[in-house]
């Protein structure tokens, strides 16, 4: 049993906040159509929250939600909640080696490209074979997205690789074995249960425990977004810069209001 007195707690969740809602409906008299109406321009933010029992609350936008960002973030918090002064800067080196940027990831991946005479070998196979034709070309496209460069997947795939080398040419796991463990509280998305995800967290002497799987009631997080997005939707802004600062705004000044998790607490941990 996780004991809140003598142990960090945290609670994970993401959420996304936009503008107006996707669509809004027009009432018109009885026996005529309503009619649905598409919203003026819509912008939104991807947002990652970690709501703090007993340690320091975070949250960071996130243009793109995949591990790569995550794993970011969960460092960024993990810094956030670390005493050690050479623990905060090992991490944030980590993150922010110049091996990380894109420039770099991309020469790392046009050294693992086919030469032209395998390339043209490996399409040419895929044409005079005696596969369907629609089959033979999706082979093709699959082939030429492998030899992109430019492939988001693939970079984010390689990124998040380094990272995790970054992290493990360090002495961050001995320091940080000398503080405290976070209890990570979090659900079953799928980018959470990623086994890049437990070797990192376990790099930060972070522990996760997940919720029972399609219990969002049992985060209460999930009520400070509520709180959060009823006073968005009264608020005027006009762009995705004003909307992200507001909600950071409101962020911080609710996220460590004891209300929203005493209950939850007590229920669960039997404080």
């Amino acid at each position: 049993m996780i004991n809140p007195k003598t142990e960090k707690i945290a609670i994970l969740d993401e959420t996304k906040s936009q503008n107006v809602p996707n669509t809004s409906r027009i009432l018109f008299k009885p026996g005529t159509k309503n009619i649905i109406r598409k919203p003026p321009v819509k912008f939104g933010i991807n947002v990652i929250g970690f709501q703090g029992i007993n340690c320091k609350s975070y949250m960071e936008e996130n243009t793109k939600n995949n591990a790569f960002t995550f794993l970011k973030t969960l460092c960024n918090f993990r810094s956030l909640n670390t005493e050690n002064k050479k623990v905060k800067q090992q991490i944030k080196e980590a993150i922010s080696n110049p091996n990380l940027k894109i420039e770099h990831i991309q020469q790392i991946l046009t050294k693992k490209q086919l030469s032209d005479n395998d390339l043209i070998n490996k399409i040419n196979n895929e044409l005079y074979n005696e596969n369907p034709k629609q089959k033979s070309l999706e082979k093709i496209q699959k082939i030429c997205r492998k030899e992109d460069i430019n492939n988001s997947r693939k970079i984010g795939n390689l990124q998040r690789e380094i990272i995790l080398n970054n992290l493990k040419n360090t002495q961050i796991k001995d320091l940080l074995s000398k503080e405290k463990p976070i209890y990570l509280i979090l659900d079953n998305a799928k980018i959470h249960h990623a086994k890049i995800i437990e070797e990192v967290c376990n790099l930060l002497n972070i522990k996760l425990i997940f919720l029972e799987p399609y219990c969002p009631d049992l985060n209460p997080i999930e009520d400070v977004w509520r709180t959060i997005k009823r006073t968005l939707y009264n608020s005027n802004y006009n762009t995705l810069e004003e909307l992200t600062k507001i909600f950071k705004r409101l962020f911080y000044e609710i996220i460590d209001d004891k209300s929203f998790y005493n209950n939850w607490l007590s229920k669960f941990f039997m404080v």
